[in-house]
């Protein structure tokens, strides 16, 4: 909903008006927060990548974060819940198929035969195809969550669609790869074909989580600059009492220089994405995304304050 002036409605009305604009501009700002406080108690941050695995000889591959839990565009897609409720099915038979593979080790260690053997060999076989396929789906979430994601510059978000899209199509090449591999030696190559790009999953992964972060907040930057534009254009005309137009009038200049510096701190989240003066390019990891999930509880923080300032100077 966009909000324009309208000369031909009483001073209440259009206060009301401005009012329903702000609460709105509020719900957008509240949302996503809930979502990433979510996504992070179920340790999105912590557990790494989606399935960050090892080697299928040491038997080891950690269960992915809980894509179910990021934020996502409100209101959701047909689209995108159709790829959560895939993504939770391919999740649990990933899982199903890493304890069948912990099993069938467990009993290769235990009587070295060559039956057992071929078990574990099997079971390491379809493990991979599972894994491969739900990073597929979680890739395929996060490349439309960027997509339908507004506040990220468009050449930025262009490429890291790309970026999303080649690590897609390298999951589906190393698939194709596992499915032809029939013996314990192409096994093992397609375990270390796996290792060549596992970096680089977790690298999008987490990039594409801190944008998506990034943006939304910075949509609601946007809209706030919006809406603070209006209740000064509707001071200005509305406002009989000089008194407390020179009141409100002060309001909105502190609420600018407040917005000011939170545009300053969301250009410096920004600039962590980008290469370095240097040109190194910026990983992104466990780590990096806490980092900037902290720098935009301020920027969180400060738009929330500012929101409120703006209720308040309507309501008078």
């Amino acid at each position: 909903m966009k909000y324009t002036s309208l000369p031909m409605i009483s001073k209440k009305v259009q206060h009301s008006v401005v009012a329903v604009w702000i609460s709105a501009v509020c719900f957008i700002l509240l949302a996503p927060l809930h979502a990433q406080v979510t996504a992070q108690t179920v340790n999105i941050v912590n557990e790494g990548v989606p399935l960050q695995a090892t080697a299928a000889g040491d038997g080891q591959t950690d269960a992915s974060p809980t894509v179910t839990s990021l934020p996502s565009p409100s209101p959701e897609s047909t689209e995108l819940a159709n790829l959560r409720a895939k993504y939770r099915t391919e999740l649990s038979i990933y899982r199903t198929d890493e304890r069948e593979f912990s099993i069938a080790k467990e009993q290769y260690l235990k009587l070295q035969t060559l039956a057992a053997l071929e078990s574990s060999v099997q079971a390491t076989r379809k493990v991979m195809l599972s894994r491969t396929a739900v990073l597929q789906t979680y890739l395929e979430i996060l490349r439309l969550m960027v997509s339908n994601t507004s506040g990220i510059d468009v050449d930025e978000k262009a490429a890291l669609i790309q970026q999303l899209g080649n690590g897609i199509d390298r999951l589906k090449t190393h698939q194709q790869r596992v499915e032809q591999a029939v013996d314990r030696n192409l096994i093992l190559a397609s375990v270390q074909d796996f290792n060549t790009f596992n970096t680089a999953v977790v690298d999008v992964s987490y990039k594409s989580l801190s944008y998506i972060a990034y943006g939304r907040l910075q949509t609601v930057y946007d809209k706030t600059v919006s809406v603070k534009a209006e209740v000064l254009a509707n001071v200005e005309k509305e406002e009989q009492n000089g008194l407390r137009l020179g009141e409100k009038r002060r309001a909105l200049e502190e609420i600018d220089r407040s917005l000011a510096s939170t545009k300053q701190n969301l250009d410096a989240v920004r600039s962590t994405f980008q290469p370095t003066q240097a040109g190194r390019v910026q990983t992104f990891d466990a780590s990096s995304y806490g980092n900037t999930i902290e720098k935009l509880s301020t920027v969180y923080a400060e738009l929330y304050r500012n929101l409120s300032f703006l209720r308040e100077v309507v309501s008078k």
